[in-house]
């Protein structure tokens, strides 16, 4: 299992995403925190930095292309979270 929380600019996470996610085996998780900022529904003014990509953004562009990982939105149990869509589970 791999946590991400750092930088939350967009191209930081998308660095971080290429380079843990072949550390993750087969039915465990990269999780992704911090993917409620910039309107995911956190106020964007309220992000740590406005006006630019994030996390949730990051997940966007990678799980397309990174079809050995599904957002498991189970993990989500009770409707509130602050990694929404950002729990990554290792399906291949």
């Amino acid at each position: 299992m791999v946590v991400l929380d750092s930088n939350h600019n967009k191209e930081h996470v998308l660095e971080e995403l290429r380079l843990y996610a072949p550390l993750v085996t087969p039915g465990n998780y990269l999780v992704v925190q911090d993917t409620h900022l910039n309107g995911h529904p956190v106020f964007v003014g309220d992000s740590p930095d406005p006006g630019h990509e994030g996390p949730m953004e990051a997940l966007d562009e990678f799980l397309p292309r990174n079809t050995q990982f599904q957002s498991d939105r189970s993990r989500e149990k009770y409707g509130l979270t602050f990694c929404p869509r950002g729990w990554l589970k290792r399906v291949r």
